[in-house]
Parts: structure tokens; C-alpha cells; sequence
């Protein structure tokens, strides 16, 4: 009994140097040559006692395991090995070729991927940061291996283990293998946890709101895996921060297009660039995996946009003169000068959210047009209307008589307006002998006449009328008497004709 504890602690001293060696990064080893030699070592817990199997199953015919059997680990020419065939037989000294594994070259593209994951996050490339001896997370690692093998877990997505069989052969009521599962459980969770993205990453469009003069837009990752997460933006327009849960993106401004924004997961182990995963073979006997490579990056992107609003302008006029029509548009660090097309319209897109001011450059025949202010709106069209109303006076006409008759006589205006359109109204006075034209176009070179004179008033000259916007002009016109002479000649037979009075009447 003593010499058996002696030759124990001799083998546990020797494993313990293995151990040492084997703990160092795997990730730049290579078989050397084309085949490679395999040798083992029993596994040890935390404790120092020899792991051993469970129980036993049996797997496409060949027994795997074995009720208290010592569990070993396998090296290829010292380098650790994973075997990919359980309950195959594979004995020290046994010889295996590089890169002639039918048995991984059976396995479906990701299966062959989640064997690589289950290196690269558990003994190969993630073991200084996971618990247990160096043994352990070799054995854990190597369950997860014949999991994904045999198709007791699945390749893809979570990883989600579909079957217990191999499990049940490493841990349960007859060895627990309690560290070893620890292990396993730390690895299953990065492998569940890895392609999880956060929740919002969903390679859809998300507009931004506007608010205080800039677009942002506030995201909580429901997933809860934010932190695991670094982001890149395709353009400097956008910018974003992390605050425990949640991202905030930003833009100082609208943009045209969208902005991508990508997501890579930050946590995952990685390894030498050089380093390989390589696959030994023997038709006869079982094969295995050694090394590592790194694994894709695990990405997720959404696409950011600035919904803008737009302006819809309709101009109407009193003459029906729509066309080039000049208006300015300013607000939000916007101006714009913009002409009406010839139904009278402008349209413009693009515009931030907010309040503009739409100004009118009025020509002189209309009255002048108060500016206006429109509220832009994310998504929507605004619309804004201008009329425009031609300019108008009066004419006041006074009417004075050398007779005093200054009631019902008619008065004549016409001519051509500044705005082009014809003016020809007639006013009659009234008691007092004034006579209006209310509301007449604005223009020079009008023409006052008096209509129907009676006929024995000297004809008025015509006068020339200006009419100017809101003001009443006074015109005055006077009638006056036709005179004429009447010369009387006196004849008589006696020729006396002096002093002869006449009565006219």
C-alpha cells in the first residue's frame, strides 16, 4: 500500500510538470512532420484526484466511457489533442497523419465551426480565464467537442444542447466531476452568449429624432449584452456612446441617405494569427484535433437616418400671375431662395425639423405679402399659401358749377393699370357733387373725362389721373357757361339810329 502512494505521488509529481508545459499557449504548435505520435496522461481535479468517467453509452456502435474508468488526455506529439471519434480505440505510440481525418472531414461546415468555438473558448484559447485545474477545463473542453461531433448540441445559433448523452458519461451520481462541470457550464454560457447581439442590432432602419437642435436617439439592449459590444459609424455626421445599457446616437445634423452602424463583440479569445487547427487521421483507429484558430467576428448593424420634412408652397394671385415668383425660406442654419414654377408652385425637401420663415419678394403692383412661419415636422410635407392681392386707391372727383348744378353728372376713368389690366369705370356725383371711384388699380397715366355735358357748358378738358396704393386722389372739375355777343344794328328811314335802347331777355 505505501509503494503504491510512493509511485502515486512520483506520477502525480511528473503530471504536474506536464501540466506546467501544457498550460502554456497552445496556439502556436504544430505537429512536426506529416504524422504525429500519440501519448496520454491521466486527468486530474483541483484536488488532486484522478477524474474518471461516469458511466458508459454506446455511439455509432463503439462503447464510449466506461463506469469508473480513468479519464486520459491525449497528445500528438506532445501537443494537446481532442479526440473527435469517441469510444474509437487510440493507444500511446499510435501513429496519425496530418490532414487525412475522414471522420472531420465528415462533419458539416458548422459543426467543424463549433468544435473550433469549443477550443477557442474553453482549454485552447480561453483557459487562463476559466476555473478549475488545467485537467478539468481540458475535459470540459473536450465534452463540448464530442457534443457538437455527435449532434448532441447543436452547430449553430445558441448552441443549444439537444441530447445529454455524452454529458451523462463524464458527469453524474456515480463520479460528479464537479469542476469539470463548472467548467463546462462557464463555457457553454460564452458560447450561448456569443451570438447574441443587442437587441435593437437588427440590420433594419431606425430614424433619429429631433430635439433641441440635433437628432439623437436613445436605445436600451434588452439582451443586456451592450458592454460586450464596440461600434463603429460609417460616416463622422453620426456618433455614439455607450452608458451601462443603453445607446445614444447622435447627429448634429440631417444627412442624406442613412449611416451604418456596426456592432463587433469584443469578448472574443483570441489567438496568434499563425496558429492552426489541424485535423490527424487513421482509417483504423481514432482520430483527433490539435490547436486553434480564431473564429469570425461576431457583428450586428442597424442603418441610421435623419427623417426629414418638406415645405409645400401655392401661390395664387388676383391676376392669376403665379409663375417666377421669387420667396426665401430661413430657419435652422437654412436659406434658400427659391421661384415658383408655372403652376405656381415650390417644393422643398430635406428640411430639419423645425420653425421657418417664409418671406415673399413682392412686386409693386401687389400689396406687400406679411411673411409667414411653418413648422417642420419629421416625415410630413408643411404647406403654406400666399395670395396675392393687387394694390388699389380712389378717385375723388369734386364737381363745382357757374351755375350751382353739380348733381348727376357722370365722370369716365380710364387706361391701363401697372398691372396691366384694363381699367374703364364711370362715377356719377352726388348731391354735393362728388363723385367716387372706389378700389381702382394703382397706375399712372389714367384719363379723367365728364360725360354727356349739357349743352351749354364749355366742354372740360380731359385730365390725366394717377391712382396710388391706399390714398384717395382729388380731382376738381368746374363747369362753366357758354357765352357768346349779340351785335344789333339800327337802321332808320329818317336816319336817326343814336341813342336807340334794346332789351335782350
Amino acid at each position: 500500500m505505501k509503494l503504491q502512494k510512493l509511485f502515486k505521488k512520483a506520477t502525480a509529481g511528473i503530471l504536474a510538470v506536464v501540466m506546467i508545459l501544457s498550460a502554456l499557449p497552445a496556439t502556436s504548435f504544430a505537429a512536426t512532420g506529416d504524422v504525429g505520435t500519440i501519448s496520454f496522461t491521466p486527468c486530474y481535479d483541483s484536488d488532486g484526484n484522478v477524474i474518471r468517467y461516469n458511466s458508459e453509452t454506446i455511439i455509432d456502435g463503439n462503447t464510449f466511457g466506461g463506469t469508473g474508468s480513468i479519464r486520459y488526455r491525449i497528445y500528438v506529439d506532445g501537443e494537446t489533442a481532442f479526440c473527435i471519434q469517441p469510444g474509437v480505440s487510440l493507444s500511446t505510440g499510435a501513429a496519425l497523419t496530418e490532414s487525412s481525418s475522414a471522420a472531420w472531414d465528415a462533419l458539416t461546415e458548422d459543426q467543424q465551426k463549433a468544435v473550433g468555438l469549443a477550443l477557442l473558448y474553453g482549454y485552447q484559447g480561453n483557459r487562463g480565464n476559466l476555473s478549475g485545474s488545467v485537467d478539468e477545463i481540458w475535459l470540459a473542453t473536450q465534452t463540448l467537442v464530442w457534443e457538437f461531433v455527435t449532434g448532441c448540441r447543436n452547430a449553430t445559433g445558441t448552441y443549444t444542447q439537444t441530447s445529454t448523452q455524452v454529458y451523462d458519461v463524464i458527469c453524474g451520481s456515480n463520479y460528479a466531476n464537479s469542476g469539470t462541470v463548472s467548467v463546462y457550464e462557464e463555457i457553454v454560457a460564452l458560447l450561448t452568449a456569443r451570438n447574441t447581439t443587442p437587441s435593437f442590432m437588427t440590420g433594419g432602419t431606425t430614424a433619429l429624432e429631433y430635439e433641441n437642435g440635433e437628432y439623437a436617439l436613445t436605445l436600451t439592449d434588452s439582451n443586456g449584452v451592450l458592454d460586450d459590444y464596440d461600434f463603429i459609424v460609417s460616416s463622422s455626421s453620426v456618433s455614439v456612446s455607450k452608458s451601462g445599457n443603453t445607446l445614444t446616437i447622435r447627429a448634429g445634423e440631417a444627412f442624406d441617405g442613412t449611416v451604418r452602424i456596426t456592432a463587433t463583440r469584443n469578448d472574443v479569445p483570441t489567438v496568434s494569427s499563425s496558429a492552426k487547427l489541424l485535423a490527424y487521421g487513421d482509417d483504423t483507429l481514432q482520430d483527433v484535433v490539435t490547436g486553434v484558430e480564431n473564429a469570425e467576428s461576431v457583428t450586428a448593424y442597424m442603418d441610421v437616418e435623419t427623417p426629414t420634412g418638406a415645405l409645400a408652397l401655392k401661390k395664387t394671385s388676383e391676376d392669376g400671375e403665379v409663375a417666377g415668383i421669387t420667396f426665401t425660406i430661413t430657419g435652422n442654419s437654412f436659406s434658400q431662395t427659391a421661384t415658383t414654377d408655372e403652376n405656381g408652385t415650390i417644393s422643398i425637401d430635406g428640411l430639419a425639423p423645425g420653425t421657418y420663415t417664409v418671406t415673399e419678394q413682392t412686386s409693386d403692383r401687389y400689396e406687400t405679402q406679411d411673411s409667414q412661419t411653418v413648422t417642420i415636422v419629421s416625415g410630413q410635407t408643411a404647406t403654406v399659401t400666399f395670395n396675392n392681392t393687387l394694390k388699389r386707391g380712389s378717385l375723388s372727383v369734386i364737381k363745382s358749377s357757374e351755375d350751382g348744378l353739380v348733381e348727376g353728372v357722370t365722370f369716365h376713368l380710364y387706361g391701363t393699370s401697372l398691372s396691366g389690366i384694363t381699367v374703364d369705370e364711370y362715377a356719377v356725383t352726388d348731391a354735393d357733387g362728388v363723385a367716387t371711384f372706389e378700389d381702382v388699380l394703382v397706375g399712372s397715366g389714367y384719363t379723367l373725362e365728364e360725360t354727356s355735358t349739357k349743352e351749354y357748358y364749355i366742354v372740360p378738358d380731359d385730365q390725366a389721373v394717377t391712382i396710388e396704393w391706399n390714398v384717395v386722389t382729388n380731382k376738381t372739375v368746374t363747369n362753366e357757361l357758354k357765352r357768346g355777343g349779340l351785335s344789333v344794328i339800327k337802321s332808320s328811314e329818317d336816319g336817326l339810329v343814336e341813342g336807340v335802347t334794346f332789351h335782350l331777355y
